[in-house]
Parts: structure tokens; sequence; C-alpha cells
């Protein structure tokens, strides 16, 4: 039986369903542009880094990559996670249980073996629980242990409602228009300095977060 009982089994289901509907729904009324370095037809392998509070329309905008490739997600292990991962699942959208603080060895090693069948990752380097817009580490041993470069990408909204979370959610309000912004694929070395490029990520994400909460304003 799963960690929980019937009860959290039942609301993982019913609930993740109802949140996949929803993100389909919502992400179909909008109007979405798309900015930087990639097109519809972009099929490199990478691992894509994005915000935890960013991470609502990762499958709208991953479906119009048009790819070939699987999508995994790195998903914590507890109830919330479990709801999340059945949602994406529903949406296209693999998953791995395991966190930096949960199961942290084992699931990097299986998220570089879904990269080396050609799989592509998803993860938030800020998440499960913060502190928000601070990279964490894990990130850079998958790329240094896989070689596959990290790609920033973000999103925000003309309009949007914002959860009051630790990670400061935003839900763009439907039949509004939305940016996704994609920063330029970074290399890890497998010898590199891992606070330098740890540096380096946060200050992509947290600069192309910026872009996009700002390119409505400038329009």
């Amino acid at each position: 039986m799963a960690r929980g009982g019937i009860g959290q089994t039942f609301k993982t289901y019913v609930f993740g369903a109802l949140a996949a509907i929803v993100i389909r729904l919502l992400y179909a009324t909008m109007r979405w542009e798309v900015v930087g370095p990639v097109d519809a037809e972009d099929d490199r392998q990478v691992i894509y880094a994005f915000w935890h509070g960013r991470m609502l329309m990762l499958p709208g905008w991953y479906r119009a990559l048009k790819t070939k490739r699987p999508l995994y997600m790195l998903i914590s292990q507890h109830g919330d996670g479990r709801l999340i991962a059945w949602a994406i699942k529903l949406l296209g959208i693999q998953s791995v249980a395991g966190s930096s603080t949960r199961r942290g060895v084992a699931a990097t090693l299986e998220l570089v073996r879904r990269l080396e069948e050609g799989g592509t990752i998803g993860i938030t380097p800020d998440g499960p629980k913060g502190p928000r817009y601070v990279c964490k580490r894990g990130v850079l041993a998958l790329a240094q242990q896989s070689g596959v470069p990290i790609r920033p990408v973000t999103y925000s909204a003309e309009y949007s409602w914002v959860l009051p979370s630790w990670d400061t959610m935003i839900i763009p309000k439907p039949f509004s228009r939305g940016v996704v912004v994609f920063g330029e694929p970074l290399s890890v070395p497998a010898d590199g300095d891992g606070e330098k490029f740890r540096i380096q990520v946060e200050d992509a994400l947290n600069g192309i977060t910026k872009r996009a909460d700002d390119h409505f304003r400038a329009v």
C-alpha cells in the first residue's frame, strides 16, 4: 500500500488528475512567446534547470519544442511530490523520485542512466524546500557525471497570481500573455570548480527570470 494509506493514494490520483487538467487548459488559453537561443525543432540533449516557482507551465512549453526526447523530472518523495509526479505523468513527463536531501545519490545515478538512454532531464535547483532562487549543487553533479550541458529556462506572464509559498510560485491568469525565456547552455567540466559553476547557473537563472518578469513591462 502506498505511504499514507488508501486516503493519501486517493488524494494523489484525484487531485493529481485535476491539476493536470487545469495546467493543460490554462496553458492552452494563453498566448505564448519564446525568447532565447532555441527553436521549435531544437532537439539537443540538455539538463533543463528552472526555479521551483516557475515549474507549473513546464509541460506546455516542453511539448511546444516538438522534441522526441522523453523528459524526466526529479520530484521529491513526500506526499505533495507524489501528487506532482502523477500530474506530470498525465501530461507526458516521467519522474525520478528523490531530492538533494533524500535518496540523492541513487536519484543522481538514475538520472545519469536516463541521460545515457537519450532522455532529457528537468530539475528545480532550489527545490524542494529552498532557499528560493539559490542553486544547490545537485544539478552540477549531474552535469559533471553525464557531460550534458545545463540549459536555464523560465517563464512569466503578463497577469498572474503569486502564491504565498516559500517559492512564490506564479500562476498565470487565463487568457493573458506568457513568455518562456531560454538561456545559453552551460557546460560543466568534470573537474570544474563546483562553486564557480554553481554561481554561474544561479546567476543565469536569476538573469532570465528577471528578463521574463520585465518582458511585458517593456512592451
